[in-house]
């Protein structure tokens, strides 16, 4: 019996030991993830600083998130997530952000998800950014620029244990990795092809939550957008302007955007979203069946939840 229990006391010290160690490797992996610097280019942007451009900024830093959304209502930051065991993040107050970098430092950032020291951002959509033209990015750093200095939370990112396990196993990677060094930027939108706009649209407004290939993100639990095939024009209208789904429900993120961001979209380009998604997701009887089991997901919460309702 003694020599049971003293093996017993083996085992479970042998088990603590291996826990112990592989915590250490969680962390010294994990490290090595959040620290590692990355090479993207500096590239030099056209920053306007005319009122028409700083009026057209402020619109689209609207449907991309900038304001009104992720950073605050008015950009002045925002304590976007803080789960025990997982992470808490901060979107930071962007118009002091926007002092610390140069333009062309921002443009590394916004495009290519790196920061001034090398690193990585690990929430900003960079990816979904990446494909902004030169004249939008342009806009949108001259809107924020132009926005006065306020009181509100600066850059914060905690992660925790559980957080970093995430690091190591993949399900949470640095976003600086899914973007491409070589990736060409256009001067400005064409607008006068209502498919490549609808085509720029979804892909410099869709693609955060949905994926760079439309297939939907199990991390936010958003479908494919084979669910825009179940919808006719006035509901994906009513989703756009309201965030009010088929049914009348709400859906989580999508309802936020509907609610915040997506109406700043003029009706030209509504349309064009809706249109090259037709040409992407036909409305065969096939996806229709299943885009309509896909719009039974159920709503998660978005980290715009936790901004002031003012």
């Amino acid at each position: 019996m003694r020599r049971a229990v003293k093996w017993l006391g083996i085992g479970f010290g042998s088990l603590g030991g291996l826990a112990v160690v592989a915590a250490a490797a969680v962390y010294g992996i994990s490290e090595w993830a959040l620290h590692k610097r990355y090479d993207a280019p500096l590239s030099p942007i056209t920053v306007p600083t005319d009122a028409a451009a700083i009026q057209r900024g402020a619109r689209l830093a609207t449907v991309y998130g900038c304001n009104n959304s992720c950073h605050g209502k008015h950009m002045q930051g925002l304590e976007m997530y803080d789960e025990p065991g997982i992470a808490k993040i901060n979107a930071p107050n962007l118009p002091h952000v926007l002092r610390e970098y140069s333009d062309a430092e921002l443009e590394r950032l916004i495009r290519h998800g790196v920061k001034r020291d090398g690193t990585s951002t690990w929430i900003m959509p960079a990816p979904m950014f990446s494909h902004l033209t030169d004249e939008d990015l342009g806009d949108i750093i001259a809107f924020v620029r132009s926005a006065p200095l306020s009181d509100g939370p600066m850059r914060e990112v905690t992660i925790r244990s559980l957080g970093r396990v995430g690091i190591v196993v993949g399900k949470f990677k640095p976003l600086a990795s899914q973007i491409p060094l070589d990736v060409r930027h256009t001067a400005t939108a064409d607008r006068a092809n209502p498919l490549a706009l609808g085509h720029y649209l979804v892909l410099t407004a869709c693609t955060e939550c949905h994926g760079q290939d439309l297939q939907g993100s199990e991390i936010v639990h958003a479908p494919s957008l084979a669910v825009s095939a179940s919808y006719s024009n006035a509901d994906f209208d009513r989703l756009m302007r309201s965030g009010v789904a088929i049914g009348g429900r709400l859906v989580g993120l999508m309802s936020e955007v509907g609610q915040t961001r997506f109406p700043a979209l003029t009706d030209e380009e509504v349309v064009a979203v809706r249109e090259y998604l037709r040409t992407q997701f036909p409305p065969t009887p096939e996806a229709l069946a299943r885009s309509i089991e896909q719009s039974k997901t159920p709503p998660v919460t978005s980290f715009v939840d936790a901004a002031p309702s003012s």
